[in-house]
C-alpha cells in the first residue's frame, strides 16, 4: 500500500510508531538546504545516504516516538554582486592617453552596476564578455547591465591629456569594493624614470640606492691621499660608471690607486721585478682608458638603467598589485623627465671626463718614471763586467 501527503509547516514534528507487529516502520527525514533541523528521541541509525550530505533514518520500534524541531535560519544581509579582479592598463602619449580598464564581476541577482570614469574622460567601447556593447557615456558614469552570473567587462577611453613630468592616475570609481587589482602603465621610450610609488607591491627604482653606496665609497676614497682626486672627482666618476657593469668601475679605481701605490715600489727591486711592473702598470692603463671609453659610449648612446625592479616591473612597464582595494582605485605617479636630460648630462659628464684623464695621465706618467721606465736586464750587467775586467787583466 502505498500513499503520498503533505505536513503543514511547523516548529515541531511528533513522529510516533504505531503500537504493532503488522508492519515495521523507517523514517528518513530528506531536509531542504532552507531548513534547521534537530531531533530528540532515539538514536540515529544512518545519517547519510548515496550522493546526500545528510539523510537521516531511523529504524523504531512499536511505541517509540522521535521529535523534529524545524527552524528556518534567517537571512545574513550580504551584497548579490562581487569584482573577482580587476586591471588597469594605463598608456600615456605626447597628447592623449589610453585607459583600458578590465574587471571580472559575479552577481546573484539582475541588476545594473555604474562605474565612474575619471573628469573629461571619451569613452571608447565596452566589451561584455567579449561582446561589443552600444553602451553610452553620461557624464563620468558608464551603467552596465549585469545578469545573474559570472561576466568580464573591458572598458576602454581616453584622456585628452599627455605624459607629464610628474605623471598622476586619474581617479577611476569602480562602484564596489574588489580584490586583487593590477595597475600596469606603459611608458614611452623617449622617457628617464625618475621615481614612482603607488601600492606597496609595485617597482621601485633603485639606482638611488647605488648612488648614496657611491657617495659613501666616494667620501672614504676622498681622505686617502694617494691620489690627486678628491671626493668630488670620486663622486662624479662613481656616478658615470654606475651605468656599466661594477667590475669596470673597479678597474679604474684601481688602476688610480695602483697608481698611487707606485712610489712606494723599493729600489732595491730586482730588474726582472721592476720591469714586469711596468708593463703590468702599462697593461691596466690601457684596459683602464678603454673601460672609460666604453662606459662614455654607453652613456651618450644607451640607455639609463635606472634598476627599476618590483612585481615584474621594467624600465618603460611599471606595474602593481593590491589584494583589497576600496570602491576608488588606488593611483599612482611618476616622476620622469625626457631623455634629453639624460644626453645632456652624460655629454658633460664626458666632457669633465676628457678634461680629467688628461690631468690624471699626467699624474700616472710622472709615477710612471719614478725609478727610471726601464731597467737593463742582469745578465746583460754581468756579461758588460766580465768584459770590463776581461779588458783590464790583458792591458
Amino acid at each position: 500500500m502505498t500513499w503520498v501527503s503533505s505536513l503543514p509547516i511547523s516548529p515541531e514534528i511528533v513522529l510516533a510508531a504505531e503500537n504493532t507487529s503488522d508492519w515495521i516502520e523507517v523514517w528518513r527525514l530528506d531536509i531542504s538546504p532552507i531548513w534547521h533541523v534537530t531531533h530528540e528521541g532515539i538514536p540515529v541509525i544512518h545519517h547519510q545516504a548515496e550522493n546526500r550530505n545528510w539523510l537521516p533514518e531511523w529504524h523504531p520500534y512499536p511505541g517509540e516516538t522521535i521529535k523534529v524541531n524545524v527552524t528556518r535560519p534567517a537571512s545574513v544581509h550580504g551584497k548579490s554582486l562581487t569584482i573577482d579582479r580587476s586591471s588597469l592598463n594605463i598608456i600615456p602619449g605626447s597628447r592623449m592617453t589610453e585607459s583600458v580598464l578590465e574587471f571580472t564581476i559575479r552577481s546573484s541577482q539582475g541588476a545594473q552596476h555604474t562605474i565612474m570614469l575619471p573628469p573629461d574622460a571619451n569613452l571608447d567601447s565596452v566589451h561584455i564578455n567579449n561582446v561589443v556593447e552600444p553602451i553610452r557615456q553620461e557624464g563620468r558614469r558608464v551603467t552596465l547591465p549585469v545578469n545573474p552570473g559570472k561576466h568580464d567587462f573591458k572598458i576602454r577611453w581616453r584622456l585628452p591629456e599627455g605624459l607629464k613630468n610628474y605623471y598622476i592616475s586619474q581617479e577611476v570609481d569602480l562602484g564596489l569594493d574588489s580584490v586583487n587589482h593590477n595597475i600596469h602603465l606603459e611608458l614611452p621610450k623617449n622617457q628617464w624614470v625618475l621615481l614612482t610609488a603607488g601600492p606597496r607591491l609595485g617597482p621601485a627604482v633603485l639606482y638611488w640606492g647605488i648612488v648614496i653606496v657611491v657617495l659613501i665609497v666616494s667620501a672614504i676614497l676622498g681622505f686617502i691621499k694617494l691620489t690627486p682626486l678628491r671626493f668630488w672627482h670620486w663622486a662624479l666618476l662613481g656616478i658615470g660608471l654606475s651605468q656599466v657593469h661594477i667590475t669596470f668601475a673597479l678597474i679604474v679605481v684601481g688602476w688610480l690607486l695602483m697608481f698611487g701605490l707606485r712610489k712606494s715600489l723599493p729600489e732595491q727591486t730586482s730588474n726582472f721585478v721592476f720591469n714586469f711592473t711596468q708593463i703590468l702598470y702599462a697593461f691596466l692603463t690601457i684596459i683602464a682608458l678603454a673601460v672609460l671609453f666604453y662606459a662614455v659610449q654607453q652613456g651618450l648612446l644607451g640607455k639609463p638603467d635606472m634598476q627599476i625592479a618590483g612585481n615584474g616591473s621594467t624600465a618603460y612597464n611599471l606595474k602593481w598589485y593590491q589584494d583589497q582595494v576600496q570602491e576608488t582605485l588606488p593611483r599612482v605617479w611618476v616622476l620622469s623627465v625626457p631623455l634629453t636630460v639624460y644626453r645632456v648630462l652624460m655629454l658633460l659628464w664626458a666632457l669633465w671626463l676628457a678634461y680629467s684623464v688628461l690631468n690624471w695621465l699626467k699624474w700616472t706618467w710622472k709615477q710612471y718614471s719614478i725609478g727610471g721606465y726601464w731597467r737593463k736586464p742582469e745578465k746583460k750587467k754581468q756579461n758588460e763586467k766580465l768584459k770590463a775586467e776581461r779588458g783590464k787583466d790583458k792591458e
